[in-house]
């Protein structure tokens, strides 16, 4: 069972100044796209954030070269599936490296001009050959009208295609992600792309994208497996027309990706929302809340439907941040059931039953010292997940 927030939409716009394409070039099976490109107009401001994980594929060096020499200007990002060039040592960066090369010398533009990201098993040789000889036929599809077909190609193990569109007083934003599994904090998106005709100021775009990203992708948990690839990339054209700051409209529509990727959590049945409420600091209840989010005991009682306060209580305590617990509140959906260091055994069938009929569960820890807030995505943890990964590379 999967959970879907909402139907895939039969269209999802770009802003101006920019198309998108996908097609299939031979690295997934039955015809399936797996390999995107964003392309903008011309060179637009860009940034870029990376997974924290000490092995980082192949094209993070790239990326991070590119942007460096670029002075953060980027004409287009290629993206392909089922292959990390990851591990894949020097010749997994020459292999990245050519094809960016190769995609400039048909775009007529800069080298360093061309990001490439890549997801999937790790260890491979990147199919070179297949990629290059695929190029041209992907700038003929590019379009404005290519967002879908993108959001597919950069699919691994995903359900479906995770693309959104949101417009505000600063303009027009588009936003990709792709994630199922190996998904936690920092960075925890796997794949993400964030497009705008907004206007970011000379040299704010990667300060905005890490704002954008803290309060987002950083708060998506699946597994407690952070990916080697995992790589976020924010692409403004300048074009709109409105005034106004874009980063609210940003930031809502990398929050509501990240509900995507815990929503379709590999082997998911419920999307989790862990609340926290009452701590010193965003940063204190953000880290509260992602201990709670990766507890294996809280996630296997959500898909039991168990509403097992203990857990929850206990995950928060072990967080390392200090709160009294004699003091905290607990509660399930409508349940409130631990108050002030008592337990309330007759509100958990009211408890139960939000677990039970919902698929957007509710999770909350008051801790009793201060005013901050914090909300983290996750979901529960199934056989399922258990099957899908032990089958991954079969």
């Amino acid at each position: 069972m999967t959970v879907q927030l909402e139907p895939v939409p039969d269209h999802v716009p770009l802003p101006p100044g920019f198309r998108a394409a996908g097609l299939h070039c031979g690295l997934k099976k039955n015809q399936q796209l797996d390999l995107g490109l964003l392309l903008a107009d011309s060179p637009v401001p860009a940034a870029a954030i990376y997974t924290q994980n000490q092995l980082v594929g192949a094209h993070i060096h790239v990326c991070r070269d590119h942007l460096l020499r670029s002075n953060g200007h980027v004409r287009a990002v290629l993206v392909n599936a089922r292959n990390a060039n990851c591990a894949t040592g020097q010749q997994g960066i020459d292999d990245a490296r050519t094809c960016c090369r190769e995609l400039a010398l048909r775009l007529r533009c800069p080298v360093e001009q061309i990001l490439m990201c890549s997801t999937g098993p790790i260890g491979a040789p990147l199919p070179v050959p297949r990629i290059v000889s695929h190029l041209d036929a992907l700038l003929e599809r590019a379009s404005p009208n290519g967002a879908l077909d993108f959001a597919r190609a950069i699919m691994t193990t995903d359900t479906y295609p995770k693309a959104l569109a949101q417009s505000g007083p600063g303009g027009t934003c588009t936003g990709f992600a792709k994630g199922s599994g190996m998904i936690h904090p920092n960075m925890a998106t796997m794949l993400g792309f964030l497009l705008t005709d907004g206007t970011l100021g000379n040299g704010r775009a990667p300060a905005l994208l890490q704002r954008a990203a803290d309060r987002s992708f950083h708060r998506v948990t699946v597994d407690g497996d952070t990916s080697p690839n995992d790589t976020l990339v924010l692409l403004a054209s300048g074009k709109a027309k409105g005034e106004g700051a874009v980063e609210p409209t940003l930031t809502e529509l990398a929050q509501q990706l990240a509900r995507r990727i815990a929503a379709d959590g590999e082997g998911a049945t419920r999307l989790v929302t862990v609340q926290v409420r009452g701590a010193r600091s965003e940063a204190e209840a953000t880290t509260v809340g992602r201990v709670i989010a990766t507890s294996p005991l809280v996630k296997t009682a959500v898909a039991g439907r168990d509403p097992n306060w203990g857990r929850i209580l206990s995950a928060a305590g072990r967080a390392g941040v200090p709160f009294p617990a004699e003091r905290a509140r607990v509660w399930v959906g409508p349940a409130s059931v631990y108050e002030l260091g008592v337990p309330f055994p007759e509100r958990e069938a009211l408890a139960h039953q939000h677990l039970t009929s919902e698929t957007e569960i509710v999770l909350g820890v008051d801790l009793a010292s201060g005013a901050a807030a914090a909300d983290v995505w996750t979901c529960d943890f199934t056989k399922d997940y258990v099957q899908i990964n032990a089958d991954y590379r079969s």
